[in-house]
């Protein structure tokens, strides 16, 4: 990708089904930023947030993704099916941010 793209993302592994949910979240909103931002960097910050997977994708493009578009149609579709939410904005700053929450299982102590 010839998009210099900062990554914050946590060690820890999640249940394969989430990790590729976010997988697929993140890899079509860097496709998204490639086709159609004119972009000159973008950042993907993944962190655990109250029992769910957060996943934010920025960049510092043209803004005013189209939230109808099949990629982000795509993406909504996927979040959704795993009961988690997707935002679509505008930062202050310029450019878009994508905002992905994928609930993650609870875990059952013994």
């Amino acid at each position: 990708m010839d998009l210099p793209v900062k990554l914050e993302i946590p060690d820890e592994r999640f249940p394969p089904e989430v990790e590729a949910s976010a997988y697929f979240v993140i890899a079509e909103a860097l496709t998204n930023v490639m086709k159609h931002s004119r972009a000159t960097w973008a950042m993907v910050v993944v962190s655990v947030v109250e029992g769910a997977l957060y996943i934010e994708v920025q960049d510092n493009g043209t803004g005013g993704a189209n939230p109808n578009g099949p990629g982000l149609v795509g993406i909504n579709d996927r979040v959704t099916a795993m009961g988690g939410r997707l935002e679509v904005g505008r930062p202050a700053g310029g450019g878009t941010l994508l905002s992905a929450t994928l609930p993650l299982p609870a875990v059952v102590s013994r």
